[in-house]
């Protein structure tokens, strides 16, 4: 799944994937239940991707962490998001050992946990920058006839109405 695909909201529980994009608003599914939202241009919302978590070194991209998450866990246990607060701390730890806890609080840990939680039953896994070639050959192909619709539309107005109603036929 593409990291840039995933968001939070401020004040929502849980993740969200964008399915539509506009100027005023954005469409999305929560990860959650897979109920559909419009939420306004205005709403706080955080990238997955543009996310990273502070180290003692230099800070990493919460899509790297995600995926080390994911590759350390395998088929075993997630720690309980609701659980101790220690627990979580040491699942963390074992993953990232350079995280600095000066800077990363429980909450963030908790939160971390829980957006993996989420990502790991959506089957997200592996998180990618972009698009693999597979998945850019089928947005292409689909996306064909409309931008071609939309081409000739604009070569001639007339034309496209003809054709459109034809092809409805």
């Amino acid at each position: 799944m593409i990291i840039q695909e995933i968001i939070a909201i401020a004040g929502k529980p849980g993740l969200y994937r964008i399915l539509v994009t506009n100027r005023s608003n954005l469409v999305v599914e929560s990860m959650l239940d897979q109920k559909r939202l419009s939420i306004p241009g205005t709403s706080r919302i955080s990238s997955l991707a543009d996310i990273t978590m502070y180290t003692t070194d230099e800070d990493i991209l919460l899509m790297d962490v995600l995926n080390r998450m994911n590759d350390h866990v395998g088929s075993g246990s997630i720690p309980a998001v609701k659980g101790d607060a220690q627990a979580t701390k040491d699942f963390v730890d074992e993953v990232i050992p350079e995280l600095d806890h000066e800077r990363v609080y429980n909450s963030d840990l908790k939160k971390l946990v829980q957006w993996f939680t989420i990502l790991h039953e959506n089957k997200a896994f592996p998180l990618e920058n972009e698009m693999t070639e597979e998945e850019a050959t089928k947005e292409t192909s689909e996306a064909k006839p409309e931008k071609e619709a939309v081409a000739a539309k604009k070569a001639n107005p007339k034309q496209a109405k003809k054709k459109s109603a034809a092809a409805a036929k």
